[in-house]
């Protein structure tokens, strides 16, 4: 047995129908991309290549919208934009259910 197996072989494991123990604590260190997603536009190329500093891209989303929190691309949760001293961060309201996202691997 490996020593992250022993470490954690009850916190971290969990029987599978097939009989073989699960250890989640060997990727628990695994890096994610996170990014929020407030909104997306399509916008033909003339359109593009007349972006300048100062546009403003309508995202054809309300103001207090929720928005889509992604993990490696993959949206995993919603939440809602916050503001606190002067700095923006997002409020998870909704974790996606585990059922869904294993679903959307496929």
């Amino acid at each position: 047995m490996s020593e992250i197996d022993e470490g954690t072989e009850e916190q971290g494991t969990s029987s599978s129908g097939g009989g073989q123990k699960v250890n989640l604590e060997a990727i628990m260190h695994v890096p994610l991309d996170i990014s929020v997603e407030l909104g997306r536009v399509e916008l033909p190329l003339h359109i593009v290549s007349r972006l300048h500093r100062g546009m403003v891209l309508d995202l054809k989303k309300e103001a207090n919208a929720e928005v889509d929190i992604l993990a490696n691309g993959r949206v995993f949760a919603r939440g809602e934009v916050v503001s606190a001293d002067g700095k923006l961060g997002v409020r998870v309201v909704e974790v996606v259910p585990q059922g869904d996202r294993i679903q959307s691997l496929s």
